[in-house]
């Protein structure tokens, strides 16, 4: 091992930091610690420790010394904006626009209820908004000039005045002509050279106001933590002897450098999530999966997201906190069902699970470090799926008494009903929770959930996955062998990218083709250049072209792909029908308006640019001539939620299972970081690359019967 090059990953959720070293010859190596939240980059140090003393047998300087990729992802953006703890931010806006963040979309969140509409939350408080004397109109052209002098008045008034710790600009039509708000950020580092600065025209150069000052001002507000857990990860790592460079990913799936990062720190939302997807994506395609639901529950949250033929889905201008931005993000749901998510009782004494977390401080109460409250992890200790004595692979005891005790005293002394049904209804209540989660990626976005394999990853996510697909009716799902650190692997899968995106507002029907591939032409150009920037030659740089389209009222758009070359006047036609279908897949047949060329827009186009990395090889493993049963170890009484029973179910140790094994139902295969669950009528294969396929027997049968049905079998 002392002349191999490594590859690391590392995912920080909110319970553990997740850590994979992988080495040429693909091998993994995995390791999870305790998220620490006061010093994020202590948590990466103690997994480090651990993989090296427990897996590698090498001194941690050793091997980042010989590590080639590093690649993290990172919870700090998404928990700031989650907590709307952040910067004290000044905004700069143009006169008379001081109001528009607290207009925003007339702030309604329930418009069926006029008691519960609230206003989106507040990131600047008013008085440190400012306006500045100047104006753009709608075709760029500067109709009242900058005044410079009252502009600098109202930089001091923010930071002299107000205290404010970064400030954010974003003028009216700036898209158009940036000339006013860069001469502007060029005052503010003149005036205090160490002040965060963000600027609309640099963050998001697209229509729309109100979405371009929230992304601009949530760039600003998410800055010191971003950039104080950067400059901190690479001291400690280089002091330890790392010697490549930090990747950062982004929510849209790519690798970013610390630097790009500290500027743009909005970029890193959702950054660890991401990774999971990206793995998937990567699976499925050497599995031959082109239909692909993930599902990934963690230590604080169930996340999960749909591939269509091998694509990733992404959103654009994405709601976040109630905000609605101008991010585009990986398209993932997300809801607090994590292993910490805790169980309670509402004001009306219904059980409710999530979204507080427990976290890993204090924790779920069976961990034994302070907490009382039940959680998720309780219940599956009270139900003795979970062994105590073999959490993460025997490193941590886990207390079973105390979580039978948080689960009684919290949830079935109130609800006057035994302890073991309380924790059978809150199992129940997790399923359909996350089940929901699906069915708003998949049903509610036109895809039947039937059609497609779910990829199960997460500490947490074995145990429950064969629940969730019986109830949506799939009858397949791989558990990958690292699924626990599935996210922190998939970093290691992804690409650097760089987007640029811009307004060009261009009429399918008469707009000018030539101006339309100047400007693609243009962003292409940027793109190339910021990767050729950072060490890639041309031929590891791939470009994706994109439009976002509507009806010229509407006030969403749909992204379409366009053609990879210059555009022509037969290419109107071939737009128009894309948009066309693309627009009855998500509203129906007969939706779309034909015929109405002349009423669509292109308002903006998106310029992708991808510099392609080495990935690492998957390790594949030798057929067995062993039968699974060599690899049961026990048996154990598990109270089954769905059947409200105690039966006696086998119990198989991962690391005993080879390729070829087939385990039955009911049965609970433990690894040393995940617990598996197989219910009666269901079976497991481990195939080559040492993932469990799951098969839902009492899916097909299921499916089968509706079929008949459907003939006219009743």
């Amino acid at each position: 091992m002392a002349n191999h090059q490594f590859s690391i990953g590392v995912d920080i959720g909110g319970t553990f930091t997740d850590l994979v070293v992988v080495n040429e010859e693909g091998k993994v190596f995995r390791s999870k610690a305790f998220t620490t939240p006061d010093d994020y980059p202590e948590g990466i140090i103690h997994a480090l420790e651990r993989i090296c003393n427990e897996e590698l047998h090498i001194s941690v300087s050793e091997l980042l010394r010989k590590t080639k990729v590093f690649v993290n992802g990172t919870t700090i953006v998404t928990n700031a904006l989650a907590e709307l703890k952040g910067m004290k931010v000044g905004l700069l806006t143009t006169q008379g626009f001081k109001d528009t963040l607290r207009i925003a979309r007339s702030a309604r969140t329930n418009e069926f209820d006029l008691q519960t509409q609230v206003p989106p939350p507040e990131l600047v408080q008013r008085d440190c908004i400012a306006e500045v004397w100047e104006r753009v109109d709608y075709s760029g052209k500067a109709v009242v000039p900058l005044n410079e002098e009252q502009a600098r008045q109202q930089i001091r008034y923010l930071v002299e005045e107000k205290g404010v710790e970064a400030i954010a600009v974003c003028f009216l039509w700036s898209f158009r002509n940036p000339g006013h708000e860069q001469r502007v950020k060029s005052i503010i580092h003149e005036m205090y050279p160490d002040l965060f600065v963000s600027v609309s025209s640099d963050i998001y150069p697209v229509s729309r106001e109100y979405e371009r000052m929230v992304t601009t001002t949530l760039n600003a507000f998410t800055s010191r933590g971003a950039r104080e857990y950067l400059t901190s990860l690479e001291k400690r790592l280089a002091e330890r002897g790392l010697r490549v460079p930090v990747g950062m990913i982004q929510s849209t799936g790519g690798i970013t450098t610390t630097s790009e990062a500290s500027e743009k720190p909005i970029s890193l939302l959702n950054s660890g999530p991401v990774g999971g997807v990206v793995a998937a994506n990567s699976l499925g395609k050497a599995l031959q999966l082109k239909n692909i639901i993930t599902a990934d529950m963690g230590g604080t949250s169930f996340d999960t997201s749909v591939i269509v033929n091998n694509e990733i889905t992404h959103i654009h201008r994405a709601r976040v906190n109630r905000l609605d931005t101008g991010l585009s993000l990986v398209d993932i749901n997300a809801i607090g069902a994590g292993g910490g998510s805790v169980a309670w009782l509402n004001e009306q004494g219904l059980p409710q699970v999530g979204p507080k977390s427990a976290g890993s401080q204090p924790g779920p109460a069976c961990y034994n470090r302070g907490g009382t409250e039940p959680t998720v992890t309780d219940i599956a200790v009270a139900l003795n799926f979970i062994d105590p004595d073999y959490f993460l692979g025997g490193s941590v005891k886990l207390n079973k008494e105390a979580a039978i005790k948080a689960i009684d005293e919290k949830i079935a002394r109130p609800l006057a009903i035994p302890t073991v049904e309380a924790a059978a209804g809150l199992f129940d209540l997790v399923i359909a929770n996350m089940s929901n989660a699906v069915r708003a990626v998949s049903i509610e976005k036109g895809h039947d959930p039937r059609e497609f394999t779910m990829i199960s990853y997460g500490g947490a996510s074995a145990l429950y996955i064969a629940a969730i697909a019986q109830e949506l009716g799939i009858k397949n799902v791989i558990i990958p062998n690292n699924a626990s650190v599935f996210s922190a692997y998939g970093l290691l899968w992804s690409d650097y990218s760089r987007s640029y995106v811009q307004t060009v507002n261009w009429n399918l029907a008469n707009g000018d083709v030539n101006a339309l591939n100047d400007k693609l032409a243009e962003l292409t150009a940027l793109a190339q250049k910021d990767l050729a920037d950072n060490g890639f030659n041309e031929n590891d740089i791939r470009i994706v072209w994109e439009g976002d389209f509507k009806f010229g009222t509407q006030a969403f758009e749909l992204t379409i792909p366009l053609p990879k070359r210059s555009l022509t006047e037969d290419d109107r036609a071939v737009l128009a029908k894309a948009f066309s279908e693309e627009y009855e897949r998500l509203y129906g047949t007969g939706t779309s308006w034909d015929g109405a060329d002349h009423l669509t827009i292109l308002l903006n186009v998106r310029v992708t640019g991808i510099g392609t990395i080495q990935k690492p090889s998957l390790q594949t493993f030798s057929r067995s001539h062993s039968i699974a049963g060599s690899a049961k170890t026990a048996e154990r009484e598990v109270y089954l939620p769905q059947e409200r029973q105690t039966k006696v179910v086998s119990i198989y140790k991962a690391e005993l299972l080879n390729t070829g094994m087939e385990v039955n139902g009911p049965a609970v295969i433990e690894a040393k970081d995940t617990t598996i669950y197989i219910p009666e009528d269901a079976y497991i294969r481990v195939d080559q690359y040492g993932n469990y396929c799951l098969t839902l027997e009492t899916v097909e049968n299921e499916q089968k019967t509706l079929v008949t049905e459907g003939q006219g079998g009743k």
